[in-house]
């Protein structure tokens, strides 16, 4: 991609040499009428110039070698065309070096910081890895070599779905979480951007989790479909994964065995049940839009619950949370031989300013 910058001196450079071209054949044309007697003879001797190559009598009596003809000629026609280039590159320059506002220089300059700064910490990161594999002895060019031969034969593809399938066997018998995304309607665009990577983490935790389960979301439409149609892969190649345009009820139509999770609610969430399947309410509010998913809840007949966080956890900070940590904290809590405490502890962001209470 060729910089603005080095767009502006090309042009610069353009105009120069059509500039110069222009003077010599101004100079040209001005020695060629001095050199005439005769103003229509001139204009004949030009006329024919242009027309066609002059013949060696013409030549003889103009006393003008064929050299120079033919480069008055070549002067005489160059200068349009260079002109019209000109106008055109120096228009197309005006337009991509407009002046940049102060408040856009600071933008640049703080994305290129923060690119910088991302660069730096990946290559840290890369160097850390090298380093460490190193110490504990590992050939890395034999293990880049063997992983290029599994994935010209398949194999590393094929050991990796035996390990998905292996830890997908507990899932048909384990509870499930849907994501019921029914409050687009009610959130502003950037909300609705958020809710899309919630919902990219929660299949990313999902994906990378030792106890996988079935993740659905509900009501998937609108924007938030087509931010996250614009993600690799989705909907078809995301495992355990499905997603409707339905309402929650459509896709899961049994209300008994259906509990939405609300910090609203009344009723504390003791342990998770097998057949249930756990509704997360997809919004994005910032504390906004309060007592939604509960009304929503009450109007649909389905029984809400709340995690057990003032039982296990002191927050200073909101208990509302986002939908991947709710998400997260359900999976740890399988994972984690059903300790709320710990499971809640290992999701929970720094900034909660966590107490754990004793008991």
């Amino acid at each position: 991609k060729v910089s603005p910058t080095l767009i502006h001196k090309i042009n610069i450079v353009c105009t120069f040499v059509s500039f110069s071209i222009i003077q010599m054949s101004k100079a040209d044309i001005t020695e060629k009428s001095n050199g005439d007697q005769d103003h229509e003879e001139s204009n004949q001797a030009n006329t024919n110039i242009t027309d066609s190559m002059p013949t060696k009598k013409e030549n003889d009596t103009k006393n003008e070698s064929p050299t120079t003809t033919s480069t008055t000629a070549t002067a005489t026609t160059v200068p349009n065309t260079a002109t019209t280039t000109i106008l055109s590159s120096n228009t197309e320059g005006d337009e991509a070096e407009k002046p940049m506002s102060k408040s856009q220089q600071k933008k640049r300059k703080r994305y290129e910081k923060l690119m910088a700064i991302k660069k730096r910490r990946k290559q840290q990161d890369k160097d850390a890895k090298i380093a460490k594999a190193k110490a504990e002895g590992r050939d890395l060019d034999a293990e880049r070599k063997l992983q290029e031969e599994r994935t010209i034969s398949g194999e590393g593809r094929r050991k990796r779905e035996e390990r998905w399938q292996e830890r997908m066997k507990s899932a048909d018998t384990c509870f499930k979480i849907c994501v019921d995304c029914s409050f687009e309607d009610q959130m502003t665009p950037k909300e609705i951007g958020s809710l899309s990577n919630q919902v990219r983490y929660c299949y990313a935790a999902n994906k990378s989790s030792h106890n996988p389960v079935h993740l659905s979301v509900s009501s998937l439409s609108g924007t938030t479909y087509d931010n996250l149609t614009k993600v690799c892969g989705f909907p078809d190649q995301w495992r355990a994964f499905t997603c409707s345009d339905k309402s929650l009820l459509e896709l899961h139509p049994e209300k008994s065995n259906v509990v939405y999770l609300t910090s609203d609610s009344d009723y504390t969430l003791e342990h998770l049940d097998d057949t249930k399947t756990y509704v997360i309410g997809g919004i994005v509010d910032r504390n906004r839009l309060k007592g939604l998913t509960t009304t929503k809840a009450k109007e649909l007949g389905i029984t809400t619950a709340r995690l057990p966080i003032d039982q296990y956890l002191h927050l200073c900070a909101t208990k509302v949370l986002t939908c991947n940590h709710v998400f997260e904290i359900l999976l740890k809590y399988r994972e984690l031989d059903n300790d709320w405490k710990a499971a809640l502890l290992d999701v929970l962001p720094a900034r909660k300013d966590i107490t754990g209470i004793s008991k």
